[in-house]
């Protein structure tokens, strides 16, 4: 339900208030309202933003955009990424990003393009189909006040400038890089030392036009540049600016097409949108203040050379978001909470590394340094040295809430985000996504039937608990397996695959799809799952 008026919410109390209704925000407050948590948005603007300004993310975003029932609906106007090419000073290539190779992992294209204000109309659309969520749009929020098991939440309606008090059980502040929630924390932040102005130009194509058919970087010290292919007629350039330019150099149309000239004939080419932005490299040290929480770019801001901004925002959402569910529901403690911070920080801060190092790349201003650069690359790429596939730039989960062994080392397999094979439950049944099939829970996956007949009724009681799905994935079992184990065949082999290469036979992965773990034996397969349990629950809970 989306509103304006803040007395419709007067008196309101609600589980999760969340500021800021761009996609990340809106991406958890579907997650939350699917779980059926009473959810408040609130923004200050009326209406979405109606220009493009995120332009690409991953398949990561769009598994879970499956989560949420509208990653159909979105691919509808998006198109695949056509890969990256960088030109050196000579206009020759030195780097390229192709899409991987199908099978894809997760099921979904490797990245995606699409215009933000249409991904945005999705995501508040989808929010209809929850009554106990409220969208308040034209109000602003004020302050906060933490209290003993809730927070006070004070916003202001901007059209009269009435002020009314929220009680939500958790804030999550997903208001942008300005967040005004971040600077009433005062959360200290790491800069990262990037830091360049450049400006980004929207077109539509509306003629006869020769461009590129994949992106490019254009690594040119007289005028670095990048070029982005959009879905159906939109183009983007992004361009930086020289030593002695400032953004108000470029405050009208004209500089701007001048500029814009030195890339591409602009004669068939309708202005969309030109922003000039002070590109980026920080990281909030605690992301978490009690029961308040940072989210997004109100977290974290990277340079956009990876691509990677939107959809930092989005995997927030899911870490948060499951966590959240947990703990409400009484199936986790607090603790849990405690790993946002401690999984997204470290992931966010080495893919904000990796977009300033390409940023690096790209942006080189002098000729002989740029001169090198172009022969080190060249000769990596024809070697075939070179990394050519971006997502293998996106780590996995480091620490946090993953299986260690007694040693301390960490489990095989353990913080990887978990394959999504096509799979069904019998030759009759269509190739569906496995998520579509086992719900966003905790997944026991398992080509051994043996393995999971020999589980005892503690272990299987154990794992009810804790909600999880389990799931037999292979031919017919020539045993009988426990009665709640999901029978289920893989289409192209990938999780068996996967598993191989871990040396495992059993997998547990989390809610949002990282591993918990991977087992090599039955008896760590048991351990698995009450690691799993003493990890989010009491001791005297598991063992009971």
């Amino acid at each position: 339900m989306e509103v304006n008026d803040a007395s419709a919410a007067l008196g309101l109390t609600t589980d999760v208030l969340i500021v800021g209704y761009g996609p990340s925000g809106a991406t958890l407050a579907n997650l939350l309202g699917r779980r059926g948590h009473r959810v408040v948005v609130i923004d200050q603007a009326l209406e979405i933003y109606d220009k493009p300004r995120a332009i690409t993310a991953d398949q990561e975003a769009l598994r879970i955009f499956q989560e949420i029932g509208l990653a159909d609906e979105i691919t509808q106007t998006t198109t695949p990424h056509p890969g990256t090419d960088f030109v050196g000073v000579q206009g020759q290539v030195i780097k390229r990003f192709y899409p991987a190779d199908p099978p894809n992992p997760l099921a979904w294209d490797p990245s995606f393009m699409f215009v933000q204000p249409e991904l945005e109309a999705t995501l508040r659309q989808g929010l209809r189909r929850f009554s106990q969520v409220t969208a308040l749009t034209g109000h602003a929020y004020l302050d906060l006040q933490p209290s003993e098991g809730h927070v006070q939440v004070r916003i202001q309606r901007l059209s009269d400038g009435q002020v009314l008090t929220l009680q939500a059980q958790y804030v999550v502040a997903a208001d942008g890089a300005t967040s005004t929630v971040r600077k009433q924390l005062g959360a200290p932040i790491e800069d990262l030392a990037f830091d360049e102005w450049w400006i980004v130009v929207d077109a539509w194509i509306r003629g006869p036009l020769q461009l590129p058919e994949r992106c490019v970087q254009y690594c040119r010290p007289s005028r670095p540049g990048t070029y982005i292919v959009g879905p159906g007629h939109l183009r983007r350039w992004e361009i930086k600016l020289m030593p002695g330019e400032t953004p108000q150099d470029f405050a009208d149309h004209d500089a701007v097409w001048r500029v814009l000239g030195e890339f591409v004939d602009t004669s068939h080419l309708e202005h969309c949108r030109t922003a000039v932005y002070r590109f980026h490299a920080l990281v909030v040290e605690q992301w978490r203040q009690g029961r308040v929480f940072l989210m997004g770019d109100a977290a974290h801001q990277m340079p956009p050379f990876l691509g990677q901004g939107l959809g930092a925002g989005i995997r927030d959402a899911y870490n948060l978001a499951w966590k959240l569910d947990a703990v409400m529901r009484g199936l986790a403690q607090d603790a849990l909470l405690d790993t946002y911070t401690e999984e997204r920080k470290p992931h966010v801060r080495t893919v904000v590394a990796h977009a300033k190092a390409f940023g690096l790349i790209i942006g080189e201003l002098d000729l002989e340094r740029a001169g090198l650069r172009d022969q080190a690359l060249e000769a990596e790429l024809q070697s075939g040295r070179a990394v050519t596939v971006r997502q293998k730039f996106i780590p996995g989960l480091e620490g946090g809430l993953i299986h260690h062994e007694p040693d301390g080392s960490r489990c095989a397999g353990a913080g990887a985000l978990c394959i999504q094979p096509w799979a069904r439950a019998s030759v009759a049944d269509a190739w569906c996504r496995l998520d579509d099939l086992t719900g966003a829970r905790f997944t026991l996956i398992s080509t051994s039937a043996a393995w999971l007949a020999d589980l005892s009724t503690h272990d299987l009681a154990v794992w009810q608990r804790l909600g999880g799905v389990m799931v037999y994935l292979g031919p017919p079992p020539a045993i009988p397996v426990p009665a709640p184990v999901l029978r289920l065949e893989e289409r192209d082999g990938l999780m068996a695959g996967w598993l191989l290469a871990q040396g495992a036979h059993a997998v547990v992965a989390r809610p949002d799809h990282y591993v918990y773990g991977t087992a090599q034996t039955p008896d760590a397969l048991v351990r698995l799952i009450h690691g799993l349990s003493c990890a989010l629950l009491s001791p005297s809970s598991v063992a009971a």
